[in-house]
């Protein structure tokens, strides 16, 4: 397995004017979000059999990891880092990016920078399947990223983004899937490709979204195609687990990083108190 790491330089000034008007979540806001998406409509569905596979060259994954450095003069600090893996026959790459550092809120669009970057490194795959961490139709509102993305269709590409947090533990099936893989379309999406899914038997329910717009026989041959050069021993691709492996920016990394913007810029980067901890204790809070 072959790894590169490489610099992704993005302007500061560029973040700050594009993502003003992001909207921040807080934890509660997220949870509620995450738990009002039980309430789905499935349509045609159907068992993923793997007797019928869709041909690729290559299964691509990209992931984009983010976290607070701290606090300072200038506000929060944050650090931002994308990894993507290709894996062909029997070899794996991976290639990761420096930790890009964002002052202020850390929002979509900051986040979508470093996809873009991600996406630049791939524009030349052909008849793949790109798996992404998260929502497609996020990850598309974003002008460049749509942009993108088009271009790699038009090379005879399968997008697929897969959302972690969309989980759903009580959701009650049709009793022909128990619990074997499957996918089934769902009617009240976001767009015309959003799928439920389980790629392993008894694995978790995902949501995942499917572009450009194929037809349920379709997707059944891709997903099979998944499962079998990938592997979802977890119920979950393996090259998008290991792109959010080398995509974590690790605590080490992070005080490297307060050591840089102390010296280079002359930004002390402070350990935020947690108020809550200090007053409730630990446990409590």
């Amino acid at each position: 397995m072959k790894a590169s790491q490489q610099q992704s330089l993005i302007s500061l000034n560029r973040v700050r004017q594009q993502g003003t008007e992001s909207q921040i979540l807080d934890e509660r806001e997220i949870r509620l979000k995450i738990n009002g998406v039980n309430k789905i409509r499935i349509g045609e569905f159907s068992q993923i059999s793997l007797d019928e596979r869709a041909h690729f060259s290559s299964i691509i994954a990209i992931d984009v990891s983010t976290v607070k450095v701290g606090i300072s003069s200038l506000g929060e600090v944050y650090a931002v880092r994308g990894a993507t893996v290709i894996k062909k026959s029997n070899s794996l790459t991976v290639n990761r990016t420096r930790p890009m550092i964002v002052l202020g809120e850390i929002s979509d669009t900051q986040v979508s920078f470093e996809l873009e970057e991600q996406l630049k490194n791939i524009n030349s795959a052909k008849d793949s399947m790109i798996l992404l961490d998260g929502s497609l139709s996020e990850i598309t509102s974003v002008n460049k990223s749509f942009s993108l993305i088009d271009a790699l269709k038009r090379s005879s590409n399968i997008i697929i983004s897969i959302s972690k947090g969309f989980l759903f533990p009580s959701i009650r099936l049709p009793e022909e899937i128990e619990e074997s893989p499957f996918v089934g379309s769902i009617l009240n999406g976001r767009s015309g490709g959003d799928y439920l899914v389980r790629l392993s038997l008894g694995g978790p329910l995902l949501k995942i979204e499917v572009y450009p717009k194929i037809e349920l026989d379709e997707v059944i041959k891709v997903l099979a195609s998944l499962i079998s050069l990938d592997g979802v021993e977890y119920g979950y691709p393996e090259t998008l687990r290991i792109a959010h492996i080398y995509s974590k920016i690790l605590p080490v990394e992070v005080l490297t990083l307060k050591c840089i913007m102390q010296k280079k810029f002359g930004i002390e980067v402070l350990r935020e108190v947690d108020n809550r901890k200090m007053l409730l204790g630990g446990f409590w809070s």
